[in-house]
């Protein structure tokens, strides 16, 4: 699994241009993802990013490197999604939103949501102020606005 982290890791790298930003994302320190990076580019025998004081770019084996990993990548998310329970969503889901919008565009369709997932909870609030979006799991740092 430590392979597949290393590649997860270049391709954020490789996205966002930054060792910084996507050292953040992995809960790691910049050094430890630039080595990560520095040691996948070893074992490949290939330079993957070209690296400079203000960003971090692929190089031409980089950009073929990143298009063909993002893909077998994403297979590996669905093979481990299906057999982890075939999208079967459970838990809590929170949501709040104006009322208008509630009323008009989500009840109509929420019957039909908590038919196809028995095995989630919702708590629905329609409330007409401004509200405070907390995301929790993955992404348990990130704050909307």
């Amino acid at each position: 699994m430590k392979d597949i982290f290393a590649l997860r890791l270049y391709t954020r790298v490789a996205r966002l241009g930054n060792f910084s930003a996507a050292a953040r994302e992995c809960g790691l320190s910049q050094s430890q993802a630039s080595r990560i990076v520095a040691d996948l580019e070893a074992d490949l025998g290939a330079r993957l990013l070209t690296r400079s004081t203000r960003a971090v770019v692929p190089t031409e084996a980089g950009v073929e490197f990143l298009a063909r990993v993002e893909s077998i990548l994403g297979a590996l998310d669905e093979a481990e999604h299906s057999v982890r329970g075939g999208g079967d969503l459970r838990g809590l889901l929170r949501m709040s939103t104006p009322t208008s919008f509630g009323i008009r565009t989500v009840i109509p369709r929420l019957a039909a949501f908590t038919a196809m997932h028995p095995n989630l909870r919702i708590h629905f609030l329609l409330e007409d102020r401004r509200q405070r979006c907390l995301v929790r799991g993955p992404l348990s740092a990130a704050q909307s606005r």
